[in-house]
């Protein structure tokens, strides 16, 4: 925990070097001392079946889900949602720029009682 989804059109400008960017966001999270490096999971997933607007192919989204437990305050998460959507722009700028595009965070509390894991390793 925390699970980190990137979803996003398949008409973004750029190919983000992945790993540089799940490793700037994960940064992110880590500096707040809430996460250990090994319990964040990131992952993006292409969008190719999607509409955004009037389904122009000049329209394209990011869109950044963060799960965590809840219980975590809301000053924490803001800051977390400001400064991973600084990362985003950074690695989508060109999209920004010439597709009428947007760029999205949101942090999801997770239900803690229902939630459940397995892991074989030491923090």
């Amino acid at each position: 925990m925390p699970h980190l989804i990137i979803e996003y059109t398949d008409n973004i400008i750029e190919e983000p070097r992945w790993g540089d960017l799940y490793r700037d966001i994960h940064g992110v999270l880590i500096a707040t001392s809430e996460w250990y490096s090994p319990d964040i999971k990131s992952r993006a997933v292409r969008l190719t079946n999607y509409c955004v607007g009037n389904g122009s192919p000049e329209q394209a989204f990011i869109s950044l889900t963060i799960q965590i437990l809840a219980g975590r305050s809301d000053n924490l998460k803001q800051s977390v949602s400001e400064n991973c959507l600084k990362i985003l722009a950074s690695h989508f700028h060109r999209t920004l720029e010439e597709l009428q595009s947007s760029i999205t965070v949101q942090i999801v509390d997770i239900h803690a009682p229902s939630y459940r894991r397995r892991i074989n390793y030491e923090v």
